[in-house]
């Protein structure tokens, strides 16, 4: 012990992050987007897989939970279809099974997010998209995502409290953002 070497320290650690729930702070160039895996996708095991995929892309997680969605929900949600023929049996689906609900973050996510989900008709949608990849019919198209801002903003207020979104800093947003 008394070879004059000293044992290395061990490597600091960053202080820990603590979480905020029900805070809506978010940098300048971030929005938020309201994700759901549909029934189709949760029965089949891809939640992990979709997840997977919007946090490899360097998306941040700041709301989820499992729910049966009732179909008052889900006329609040379609409402904006519920003069189309197909509404009926689209309300019968999505209340026909457990829905994974999320909240996702990040620099032009709605637009990004919906190239990552691939086309409504998985026809049309590109090898490598969620729908690409793991749909074959549009009336089981596994997730559905916002497609503006203004639907962003009220579909998550539609499934989510202020106070179900928590607000954390990831360590790699600054690899991400600058």
């Amino acid at each position: 012990m008394g070879s004059g070497v000293s044992s290395p320290k061990p490597p600091s650690t960053p202080p820990a992050q603590s979480a905020k729930c029900g805070t809506t702070l978010m940098s300048g160039n971030e929005e938020r987007t309201f994700i759901a895996i549909k029934p189709d996708g949760v029965q089949r095991g891809l939640t992990g897989e979709i997840i997977k995929r919007f946090e490899q892309k360097g998306f941040k997680l700041v709301a989820m939970k499992l729910i049966q969605a009732d179909e008052d929900l889900l006329r609040q949600h379609y409402g904006d279809l519920k003069d189309r023929p197909f509404f009926p049996g689209l309300v019968s689906y999505m209340s026909s099974g457990p829905v994974v609900a999320m909240v996702w973050e990040g620099f032009n996510i709605i637009k990004t997010g919906r190239v990552m989900l691939g086309e409504t008709n998985p026809i049309d949608s590109k090898p490598g998209t969620i729908r690409g990849d793991f749909c074959v019919q549009v009336a089981r198209n596994i997730i559905h995502g916002s497609d503006s801002v203004e639907s962003a903003n009220a579909e998550i207020n539609l499934w989510f409290k202020p106070d179900e979104i928590c607000d954390y800093t990831k360590c790699q947003d600054s690899w991400l953002n600058g």
